[in-house]
């Protein structure tokens, strides 16, 4: 490595009484520096240092040898570095294509703005051939996926010729062969030069793309490694401690009888002829490339989807119109996105826990707010998540928000729950909390519908995996009798057919 491309030098900063403290790191030009820690250690914060968004209480940045003077929001050009947040900042009633090239749209007459969309689409149309990406040109941004979006975020810093680019947690919601696609996509970005800060909780992923690692705990750099002179065990040792005995704590018990059943469920011409039966106490792991329906099943089997076909509860056949019949009938679901599906972003903690067992804490359309309060501390605590009254739940990291999340269907007695991507974006840390509460909830004869890229997740938490592809459910086994690569492998041979689709559709 040469000089430094990036360079920080005993920078502080205080956001809100939380403290970078005296931060030392760089970056080097074809170097993806990865960055690590547990929720609210202060990693977003560190990269939102470093693109300008926010400017340091003191210390000094180098960018290119030469020392930055921070005096607008941006302290760089739009092509000396690009940040793909983690949320995203999409315009969802544009084309992706419209999304994609929004900086560097094509006109017929700039005067006029009139865009040339023929040379857009060909232009978008050349890069889902060279990237193989599951989407067509003329897909408008709300019709995709989480996962797809995503992809389409770290698109933004493919086709850019930024000298630093910023990923903040990016593989979050994908599966292992999409994973590659966004491998891929670094790697390129690493060999014409640029340095790459890349933030994730995946260990898979910094042993596979990184150089160096840097590991950030309450405000502080705790140390930075090369990659290829450490071990994935000291990686997790730094990150969490003595705190991890096994990644997957896993309790076998005895199943209960049939608590869900499902037949040939299915929606407009996305869904068709998918079939389960799930019982007390059991897992069912169901995984899927993206753009393959998994939130759309979610969405169905909660009411926020019209869906055809039968569901039956307990035996009993019941209809699902809305997400309140679904709650009534002791269904619950997490959504893939927390902060704009599952959260009320102006209520405190007490409301949004409380929320859906208002009727527990009510008389005569009165609520008694003292007992609520309580009822709510009884279940934070019980979930090891920090409490202060009156808490706005937007406070919380997204590790702990989604401990509140658990909690509110905990609380709401709810017997059959839906969780999609219940640990993106979170550390190992509350990963290993969150796989706990699941052994807790089948051992109360709860039954679980785990959506999930993460394939090792799947196998090290659920009792069965079934593949979403092509409308519908193409397997179902367990996961004794299989292997992560197994799944892995049959998943991309299943989507071989639908990739050259796709494809021949542009």
């Amino acid at each position: 490595m040469n000089n430094p491309l990036l360079e920080l030098k005993n920078i502080n900063l205080e956001v809100f009484n939380f403290q970078l403290r005296d931060i030392n790191i760089s970056l080097y030009p074809g170097e993806v520096h990865m960055i690590m820690g547990e929720n609210g250690s202060g990693k977003s914060m560190l990269m939102e240092l470093i693109s300008g968004m926010i400017q340091p209480d003191s210390g000094d940045i180098y960018f290119d040898g030469q020392l930055v003077k921070p005096r607008s929001l941006s302290f760089y050009s739009t092509h000396e570095l690009i940040f793909i947040q983690q949320h995203s900042t999409l315009l969802e009633n544009l084309t992706v294509a419209e999304n994609l090239y929004f900086h560097n749209l094509p006109y017929k007459n700039k005067m006029l703005h009139s865009i040339d969309y023929d040379k857009l689409n060909k232009q978008f149309r050349d890069l889902i051939l060279e990237l193989n990406l599951p989407i067509h040109t003329t897909d408008t941004v709300k019709t995709l996926g989480l996962a797809q979006r995503q992809m389409i975020e770290f698109c933004k810093a493919y086709i850019s010729d930024a000298k630093v680019v910023i990923l903040d947690e990016p593989s979050g919601a994908l599966t292992p062969s999409e994973r590659e696609l966004l491998y891929r996509i670094v790697n390129q970005i690493r060999t014409r030069g640029a340095g790459v800060f890349y933030i994730t909780h995946r260990i898979d992923d910094t042993m596979k793309i990184g150089n160096r690692i840097s590991i950030i705990k309450n405000g502080e750099l705790v140390g930075t490694k090369v990659i290829k002179e450490t071990t994935e065990d000291e990686l997790l040792h730094l990150l969490v401690g003595s705190r991890i005995k096994e990644r997957f704590p896993k309790i076998k018990f005895k199943k209960g009888k049939t608590l869900l059943s499902v037949s040939d469920l299915g929606y407009e011409d996305k869904l068709a002829n998918i079939n389960f039966q799930l019982r007390e106490g059991e897992i069912l792991g169901i995984t899927g490339l993206a753009g393959s329906g998994r939130t759309l099943l979610a969405h169905c089997l909660f009411g926020m989807a019209a869906y055809h076909g039968d569901i039956y509860v307990n035996g009993k056949l019941i209809q699902i119109h809305s997400p309140r019949d679904a709650i009534r009938n002791g269904i619950a679901l997490m959504p893939e996105n927390r902060f704009e599906d599952s959260i009320f972003q102006s209520m405190d903690t007490n409301e949004n826990v409380a929320f859906p067992s208002l009727h527990r804490f009510s008389r005569n359309k009165v609520i008694n707010y003292d007992y609520m309060k309580q009822t709510v501390l009884d279940y934070i605590i019980k979930i090891n998540l920090p409490y202060i009254n009156r808490r706005s739940i937007l406070s919380y990291s997204d590790g702990s928000l989604q401990k509140a999340i658990f909690a509110k269907w905990m609380m709401s007695r709810a017997k059959i729950f839906i969780l999609d991507e219940p640990t993106r974006g979170i550390d190992l840390a509350s990963k290993i909390d969150i796989y706990n509460f699941l052994n807790d909830m089948t051992k109360k004869s709860a039954a679980i519908i785990y959506i999930s890229s993460d394939i090792d997740e799947i196998m090290g938490v659920c009792d069965r995996v079934a593949i979403l592809s092509d409308k519908t459910l193409v397997c179902d086994l367990p996961t004794g009798a299989t292997t992560a690569e197994e799944i892995t492998g049959l998943q991309v041979r299943i989507s071989a057919n639908s990739s050259s689709v796709y494809a021949n559709k542009n």
